[in-house]
């Protein structure tokens, strides 16, 4: 397997307290495959496995019954998903999963990581902390939704993702995912992304991109801070 190399530096990165031979089996074990833009890797029913992203964004997204989309968060290369399948392999999936640009994930069989974890407590640690950490990024995501605007919640985004995601010449994301990202409807992010350009926050590109011009004011639209010690996705 061509990608044991980049999955083993993950690995030790992502779980420092693990086990050399876990790793090592855990490396060996994984399915390497590439992803394009736009697919969607893992769609809503049967969860996500366990997996790590190796090259490339992904998006979690919803897609609600009235047609509207909605974005719980944004992964790019090292981060580990698809935990709850190894608690619940058989259980249902809220989110698909879908690919923001081309690249690659390693994935693993649930019921093989969890007979892995029951060997190696150092692993199952990890995968504790990692499955803590998200939890706090989702409640984040909540509190984001529950106590911003929609301006606000825009600032949020491109504070956060701004550099990596859409100041490029090749934005990673198109505008339009904005909507989903900040959870409302195109009409609203539009004007949210209007009002910032008129005070000079950003500029709207050709390529569908946005160029932050002042970082320091956008965050300071920011009404609900990470806090201490929280991921940043």
């Amino acid at each position: 397997m061509s990608g044991i190399g980049p999955i083993s530096s993950h690995l030790r990165r992502l779980f420092p307290e693990a086990d050399a031979t876990a790793l090592r089996r855990l490396a060996e074990g994984a399915l390497e495959q590439p992803f394009g833009r736009r697919d969607v890797m893992h769609s809503r029913g049967s969860l996500v496995p366990p997996f790590v992203v190796l090259d490339g964004y992904v998006m979690f997204r919803r897609v609600a019954e009235t047609g509207q989309v909605r974005a719980a968060l944004i992964a790019g290369p090292g981060f580990l998903g698809g935990l709850r399948s190894i608690s619940d392999p058989d259980g249902d999936a809220i989110y698909e999963l879908v690919a923001l640009t081309d690249g690659s994930w390693a994935t693993w069989d649930p019921r093989f990581v969890r007979g892995m974890a029951l060997e190696d407590a150092g692993l199952a640690i990890g995968i504790l902390d990692h499955s803590s950490e998200l939890t706090v990024i989702l409640n984040m995501r909540l509190d984001e939704r529950s106590f911003e605007t929609a301006r606000q919640r825009l600032a949020t985004i491109l504070t956060r993702y701004g550099k990596v995601i859409f100041d490029t010449p090749h934005p990673v994301a198109q505008r339009a995912d904005l909507a989903a990202m900040i959870g409302t409807s195109r009409v609203m992010m539009y004007r949210a992304l209007r009002e910032l350009e008129a005070d000079g926050l950003v500029e709207r590109q050709r390529s569908g991109g946005i160029i932050v011009l002042d970082e320091e004011r956008l965050a300071g639209l920011v009404s609900v801070a990470a806090p201490p010690g929280a991921p940043t996705l």
